[in-house]
């Protein structure tokens, strides 16, 4: 190697330490409710590009790496409308302000009316064959469950299927989520319920039912997306994404339909659903609900 071309290849080395040392930085900021002023905890902030990002505190802080100033933040929580952060513009001194989705709330509100129901009714899958998956935090399945009955309903329960894993790093926070079912993107659609619904499952093997019985959440006619999110309400250190998470959620094998949908910190879905290893069969999430039928 001459003389001239290690000079040129120490120089590069140089210019490309030089690069990371520059876009290399820690952003703090917090996020607001634009209307009331108050923080917002549990908001997803992840970069567009890649997938990585952190959830903001019970204060609406967050700090996150930056090592790419071209890329953009995406800023979004249940109930709020999703807004895109350009770092190379970002007043970094100034909160982050997220409006609500006030016209989807009126909406309900006015629908609410008492109705007469049927007795209650079990949907979802329930197999005796499980599959055991572990998802890291930041990372949300959502499962299609099917209304038969082809009539308005609502939401009374819903019973997860979880194994107890031996081995672990953390235990898990779920956040539940709902959605209705795009029929057309054929992925889930919009929010059903505008409040994170918080579960701090045990790490054992069994059936987890939460009641939401009081919650009033709408089963549509075609039937209902329901979201699990892994989150992390327990630790404060950096956590690694090969992390062992508990409990194990169970999946199970079903006929060759899509229903399972996996994303991460509320980016775009990308299907979950995917071929057995052990049979001709597809595997999705057991996820069961009760529910009531309007008459």
């Amino acid at each position: 190697m001459t003389l001239k071309f290690q000079m040129k290849f120490i120089f590069m080395l140089t210019m490309i330490f030089a690069n990371i040392t520059t876009y290399s930085q820690t952003l703090q900021g917090r996020i607001i409710d634009s209307i009331t002023k108050k923080p917002i905890e549990l908001v997803n902030i992840t970069f567009v590009k890649k997938d990585l990002g952190v959830n903001s505190d019970i204060n609406g802080n967050f700090k996150i790496k930056i090592e790419d100033n071209t890329d953009n933040l995406q800023i979004s929580s249940v109930g709020y409308k999703t807004k895109i952060i350009d770092l190379l513009t970002f007043n970094k001194t100034a909160d982050i302000e997220l409006s609500p989705k006030i016209e989807k709330l009126e909406e309900i509100l006015i629908s609410n009316k008492k109705k007469n129901y049927t007795s209650s009714k079990t949907l979802g899958l329930n197999k005796k064959l499980k599959v055991r998956t572990g998802l890291p935090f930041g990372y949300e399945f959502c499962n299609f469950i099917k209304n038969p009955s082809n009539k308005n309903g609502k939401v009374k329960s819903i019973i997860l299927s979880l194994n107890k894993r031996r081995e672990f790093d953390y235990l898990a926070t779920y956040n539940v989520r709902f959605y209705e079912y795009d029929s057309i993107n054929k992925t889930p659609g919009e929010e059903l319920y505008f409040e994170n619904l918080i579960v701090e499952p045990q790490n054992k093997t069994y059936q987890l039912k939460i009641n939401i019985d009081t919650l009033n959440i709408k089963l549509p006619k075609k039937g209902i997306c329901i979201g699990v999110e892994i989150i992390n309400t327990k630790y404060n250190e950096e956590i690694s994404s090969m992390s062992k998470i508990a409990p194990n959620i169970n999946f199970t094998h079903t006929k060759k339909d899509i229903l399972t949908w996996i994303r991460f910190r509320s980016k775009n879905w990308k299907i979950g659903t995917h071929k057995s290893q052990v049979k001709d069969a597809f595997v999705n999430a057991m996820i069961n609900i009760e529910v009531e039928i309007e008459k």
